[in-house]
């Protein structure tokens, strides 16, 4: 009985071990990873299949704030334009995730080239990077036209002005922003005289109005997309509740959610091509959680982080190791 007593404790004990392995292990797993930053540049990458943060670096240089991304997925390469101050100009700055991915730093360093942005126009938008390339911004010189300025190699080779071209007046502006995938410009501004919103939507690529409409009538929190499909998130108090509405480019209404545990607005938000999801990433408001966004219904299918990943505001990336 003594013998037998023995050989079960330490079949136990082997059942033990292999548990803790695969635990210890579970990094393995993961054959791809979620990428987010914060304002000041640092990064946290996280299982895609387990949903653990597997490690964060910060960055070296302080970043007054980020004001686009471009993610070049055949190259592993992320590039995002920011500036460290309101003084000195803007850079276009270089991350190789397959680099940092392999050396695991606590602190990272970045490639930059300096762009040639005029001191004097005042921004009125983030940076709308097509490519490392090209890249865009919307500002105004005298207060009054809103131009569209595009840059390539960080020079200045094109200027449109939105305000001659399509009417827009640099009153009521409610949000301006940029849907990378379908390179459109989103532009949401109080129609005078009115309680109405207009949202004006343009084709980057042709400088073309494809989209004009008042349906989208709340505070502007964002959008998302894919080349194929975008949408507008929005919030507006009635009966003392905020209510959250998920609406198509269109402004028809997909959602509208008073639950504020379940808002996105404030959400990174990423394109899963793989498996053809929006998902999205919340870190505060006692919510800490990865999960995918039913476009069809507004309804979150939620899902837990293992680890501590803190606040983030970038899209979602997708990192495949080579």
């Amino acid at each position: 009985m003594r013998i037998s007593k023995v050989l079960i404790i330490a079949a136990i004990m082997t059942l033990l071990g292999c548990s803790g392995s695969d635990d210890g292990n579970s990094e393995a797993v993961d054959s791809r990873y979620k990428v987010l930053f914060n304002y000041e540049g640092d990064v946290v990458f996280i299982g895609d299949q387990t949903n653990k943060v597997i490690f964060e670096s910060f960055s070296i240089d302080y970043y007054l704030s980020i004001l686009g991304y471009y993610h070049d997925a055949s190259t592993n390469s992320l590039y995002f334009i920011a500036r460290s101050d309101f003084y000195s100009g803007f850079k276009l700055h270089h991350i190789n995730l397959q680099e940092l991915f392999e050396t695991r730093d606590y602190y990272y360093s970045v490639t930059s080239v300096d762009i040639n942005y005029n001191s004097d126009d005042y921004l009125m938008s983030g940076a709308m990077m097509e490519s490392e390339n090209r890249y865009h911004f919307i500002v105004t010189e005298d207060d009054y036209n809103i131009l569209l300025k595009t840059y390539e190699n960080g020079s200045l080779v094109e200027t449109h002005n939105l305000t001659t071209t399509f009417d827009f007046v640099n009153f009521g502006v409610e949000g301006i922003d940029y849907l990378q995938a379908s390179n459109k410009l989103v532009f949401i501004q109080d129609v005078f005289n009115s309680s109405s919103k207009k949202t004006s939507i343009i084709d980057l690529s042709t400088l073309n109005l494809i989209g004009e409409h008042t349906s989208f009538n709340y505070n502007y929190f964002g959008s998302f997309g894919n080349e194929q499909d975008q949408f507008l998130i929005g919030r507006r108090e009635s009966g003392f509740e905020v209510h959250e509405y998920l609406t198509d480019i269109q402004g028809n209404i997909i959602s509208n959610n008073t639950d504020s545990y379940s808002f996105i607005g404030r959400a990174s938000i990423g394109y899963d091509a793989n498996d053809n999801a929006f998902e999205y990433f919340v870190e505060g408001d006692a919510r800490e959680e990865v999960g995918t966004i039913n476009t069809t219904t507004g309804e979150l299918i939620k899902e837990g982080i293992e680890g501590e990943p803190h606040s983030r505001n970038s899209p979602i990336f997708y990192f495949t190791p080579n």
